[in-house]
């Protein structure tokens, strides 16, 4: 105790002698504070700077889902003007034919909704919360037209025994861990009848000015093209509903006879009766000339495929040659010689092997690594072949003749010469002109732009073809193309008025 400071007594004898006071003295303050050694210290102030670090990231997250705006904002833009009649491609930035000047913030913000239309963002960038809020969204708009999707639960049955606590514990386990692999399964497709209704075309907003050539939907988003003998190539979003128009794309020299989107969908690539292609490029809007391939005579580049692994395009030509062309660089690779005219061709689901037909009946399977044949085998009947295409799951390859005959194999064709076909469909009369199977190889369809109306679906193993649809009251015209949306949620459908049909396969989804 420090003895040079008065006590508490002290003075309160000094009060007294002085005539005393109504104000009482204070006790001396004592401080409580438990001492905490330094070391301990530090570590508490360490935590709690962390966890305060941590609180103001997750208020700075929270304020950029919820305000959702970009990481940068430049005033300056908002002094910059922009034409949206100067370039054609600025047009499908206008919000109606008459608007013209808008400031450079709006130019902005209408690039990023126009990008986000042809790329959606996917399921794993997308905020929980906001990813919940769309399903929910998505659920209310299906469910005004649409009925629930047909699902198969197996439920395990009941195990418990009372009687014995250990064996009652032990299946509760055992239910349990079942349960967190129970398969919810949609069923497989039945081959009685297909769930099908008509929605608003797929170009309602802008028909075709000729025959729909190509009819395509973008692998990644829900977007779909039409190209055609106008030398135009169209895009639209895909709702079923309105189908609005994204954009439109002209090509002054080349009537299109056959147009695809690349494997990621950054690319278009438009084709006809030329010795030259256009590649449109989605993403920046640009569009290249092609003039030729090495080593290529042929007046005509319409007959081409993309592979799906996006390495390469093949174009075939009148002489039995396969041209192999780099997609990344659209320059000559090898030349592949078959006998005979090609017809047709197709790659198998991972773009190792190409297979090509042609009017000698031979069907061919090329190495496109080594660039070699690998096997060959005599289609069925000796019919001339017009058509080639091979499931996604590589177990069918179907092959369509003048005669209207589709002959469908298993993969046991790829190891005899003389394979027979698991069946023969019969049910088109005139040469098969298109073909293809959907995503998960339950459905191959078939058709033929000869006749009115001649469009199959046919079910997947069983070989049958649907009854209920097409049927004779389904008014297609003369079908030119068709294709399969990637999850099969929808088939469009072109034909000779301009127009592409659009229905909704109801046994899929929609994304």
């Amino acid at each position: 105790m420090n003895t040079d400071e008065p006590s508490y007594d002290i003075l309160k004898e000094i009060d007294d002698n002085l005539g005393g006071s109504d104000t009482e003295i204070p006790m001396p303050s004592i401080d409580t504070t438990p001492i905490i050694p330094s070391n301990v210290k530090r570590y508490i102030e360490q935590a709690l700077e962390i966890s305060k670090n941590k609180d103001e990231e997750t208020d700075d997250v929270q304020n950029q889902i919820t305000e959702d705006t970009g990481a940068w904002q430049d005033s300056d833009d908002e002094k910059v003007c922009v034409s949206l009649q100067s370039k054609s491609m600025l047009k499908k930035l206008r919000k109606n034919e008459d608007e013209d000047i808008i400031s450079g913030d709006q130019y902005e913000k209408r690039l990023r909704q126009q990008f986000e239309k042809l790329y959606p963002t996917p399921n794993w960038a997308t905020v929980p919360s906001k990813r919940k809020r769309q399903q929910i969204l998505d659920s209310s708009d299906s469910s005004d037209d649409e009925p629930p999707e047909e699902l198969e639960i197996r439920n395990e049955p009941d195990k418990h025994n009372e009687s014995n606590k250990k064996n009652d514990e032990y299946n509760e386990s055992d239910t349990h861990n079942k349960s967190d692999t129970l398969k919810i399964q949609k069923k497989l497709l039945s081959n009685k009848k297909l769930e099908v209704t008509k929605v608003k075309h797929v170009n309602q907003q802008a028909y075709s000015q000729s025959v729909v050539q190509s009819v395509a939907f973008h692998p990644n988003a829900q977007v779909a093209m039409t190209a055609g003998l106008d030398k135009t190539i169209r895009l639209f979003q895909i709702d079923g509903k309105i189908n609005p128009k994204i954009q439109s794309v002209v090509l002054k020299d080349l009537p299109i006879y056959r147009a695809a989107f690349n494997s990621n969908g950054t690319e278009i690539i438009a084709a006809g009766r030329k010795k030259y292609f256009y590649i449109f490029n989605i993403e920046a809007g640009s569009i290249d000339k092609s003039n030729g391939i090495y080593g290529f005579q042929d007046k005509s580049l319409e007959n081409f495929s993309i592979s799906p692994c996006g390495q390469y395009i093949v174009f075939a030509g009148n002489s039995g040659y396969l041209v192999l062309v780099s997609n990344r660089t659209k320059q000559w690779i090898a030349n592949m010689k078959m006998n005979g005219t090609v017809t047709s061709v197709d790659w198998s689901n991972d773009g190792r092997y190409l297979f090509s037909v042609g009017s000698d009946a031979e069907v061919y399977q090329w190495d496109v690594n080594t660039r070699r044949c690998v096997h060959r085998f005599k289609d069925d009947g000796g019919f001339k072949p017009t058509k080639i295409s091979v499931s996604k799951n590589g177990h069918y390859f179907a092959i369509g003749s003048n005669s209207g005959i589709v002959n469908v194999y298993d993969e046991t064709c790829l190891a005899l010469p003389n394979p027979k076909p698991l069946k023969s469909i019969m049910n088109l009369t005139t040469n098969v002109h298109d073909m293809k199977f959907n995503h998960d190889s339950q459905i191959l369809g078939i058709s033929s732009h000869s006749k009115k109306n001649q469009l199959k679906l046919v079910h997947l193993p069983s070989l049958n073809v649907f009854p209920n649809w097409p049927n004779n009251l389904t008014s297609l015209n003369y079908v030119q193309c068709f294709d399969f949306s990637p999850a099969s949620g929808y088939i469009a459908i072109g034909n000779d008025k301009g127009k592409a049909l659009l229905y909704r396969l109801r046994h899929y989804p929609v994304a």
